[in-house]
């Protein structure tokens, strides 16, 4: 990314937003699908345990049951980079990031627009083109 990139500058910023923003809601999804990933695999494990299968049923249930914990391991290496980013993410948090991040991308925004629309009134040439769009538009704005 290079900084002096007005495009990938309000990107970066965009995306740490979201990142503050949504690292407690990302959490908790995190956590509900780890629950139900166990809850699935309790399932298994009964169905293991209390019925009695068949050699294929035991070998469907083991893939199943294979499946589940690949998933789970998954989500609880989700769950461990989360944890370590949180204390990060609250430190920024308490400073008042959101704020600054959101003042900081309407400024870009305005600075854009600025550059997108200046205009140069000349001093001493009136005839350049730059002085004729100019009293184009104050023409069309009466």
């Amino acid at each position: 990314m290079q900084i002096d990139n007005m495009e990938d500058t309000l990107e970066l910023l965009n995306n740490i937003n979201y990142f503050f923003r949504n690292i407690d809601e990302i959490d908790k999804k995190l956590q509900a699908d780890l629950y139900t990933k166990e809850g699935e695999r309790d399932d298994l494990l009964h169905e293991i345990e209390l019925s009695k299968l068949s050699i294929g049923e035991r070998s469907k249930t083991y893939s199943h049951l294979e499946k589940v914990l690949k998933e789970r391991r998954v989500i609880k290496d989700k769950i461990d980079l989360i944890n370590t980013i949180k204390p990060y993410t609250t430190k920024f948090i308490m400073k008042g990031i959101f704020a600054e991040t959101d003042t900081t991308i309407r400024n870009i925004q305005t600075l854009k627009s600025n550059q997108e629309n200046r205009q140069y009134t000349p001093r001493i040439l009136q005839n350049l083109k730059c002085a004729k769009r100019k009293k184009e538009e104050n023409k069309n704005d009466k």
